[in-house]
C-alpha cells in the first residue's frame, strides 16, 4: 500500500497489537476474491508471528488460498476531517485512518486442528469461555466443525500505517484532536483516542 515514511509503523509488537486490538481482517487472494474474518494472532510462532481463521465451507473461498500468497488488511478508527478544524487558511477535506497489512502464506487446517483453535478463538472475544462452551457440547462443536475449514496464515510482512495529520502543524493537529473529541460519532472519538495514544494533536509533541 502507499504509505509515506512518516506515516509508517514498523515496530513487529506494535503492528501485533493493533491486529489484536482489531482483529477483523479482510482476506484477499487471487484471482481476486475477499473474505472478512476475525482472527486470532499467535506472535510467537514462525518470525513474524501466524494469524489462525477459519471459513464457512459453503464459501468457495477456501479452494483458492490453500498454499498461496495472500494478503490481509485489518482497519482501525477513522473519520471525514473537515477543513474547518484547520488554523491553515488554506485546506481540503480528507479522511484520516489507522490500517495493518500483512503478506503471508495461507494452508488450510486439518479439521481436528480447526477444532482444537475455536475455544482459543472463543477466549479471545469472551472472558466467560466456560459459558460459552457449555452450550456447545462436544458432539455440537463436531458437527459445526464440519462445516468450515480452518486457514492458518504464516506472516512474512507486515507494516501499519497512521494517517493522523502528523504532516500538518500542531496547532492544526490539535484543531482536528478536538473536533473528533467533541464528535459524537464513536469511530470520530475512537480515532481521537488513537492521537493521543500517538501523541499527536493532544497538546504533546510529535512523534
Amino acid at each position: 500500500m502507499y504509505c509515506p515514511p512518516n506515516m509508517a509503523f514498523t515496530d513487529k509488537d506494535q503492528v501485533h497489537d493493533f491486529i489484536e486490538q482489531h482483529s477483523f481482517g479482510c482476506l484477499v487472494s487471487m484471482p481476486f476474491f475477499c473474505s472478512h474474518l476475525p482472527w486470532l494472532l499467535q506472535r510467537a510462532e514462525g518470525e513474524h508471528g501466524v494469524l489462525y481463521g477459519h471459513l464457512a465451507r459453503q464459501n468457495p473461498h477456501w479452494q483458492l488460498v490453500d498454499q498461496q500468497q495472500v494478503l490481509l488488511t485489518f482497519t482501525g478508527p477513522h473519520a471525514y476531517i473537515s477543513p474547518r478544524c484547520y488554523q491553515t487558511e488554506k485546506a481540503v477535506p480528507t479522511w484520516n485512518y489507522a490500517i495493518a497489512q500483512v503478506l503471508g502464506q495461507a494452508e488450510l487446517l486439518e479439521p481436528a486442528v480447526t477444532l482444537a483453535n475455536l475455544p482459543l478463538q472463543i477466549a479471545k472475544y469472551e472472558p466467560d469461555m466456560a459459558a460459552a462452551m457449555a452450550k456447545m457440547p462436544v458432539a455440537y462443536q463436531q458437527q459445526l466443525a464440519a462445516g468450515i475449514v480452518g486457514v492458518k496464515v504464516t506472516i512474512s510482512a507486515l507494516t501499519g500505517k497512521l494517517k493522523l495529520g502528523q504532516q500538518r502543524s500542531l496547532a492544526d493537529q490539535l484543531g482536528v484532536f478536538n473536533a473528533l473529541s467533541s464528535s459524537p460519532q464513536p469511530g470520530a472519538q475512537a480515532l481521537a483516542a488513537l492521537m493521543q495514544h500517538w501523541q499527536l494533536g493532544a497538546g504533546d509533541e510529535t512523534v
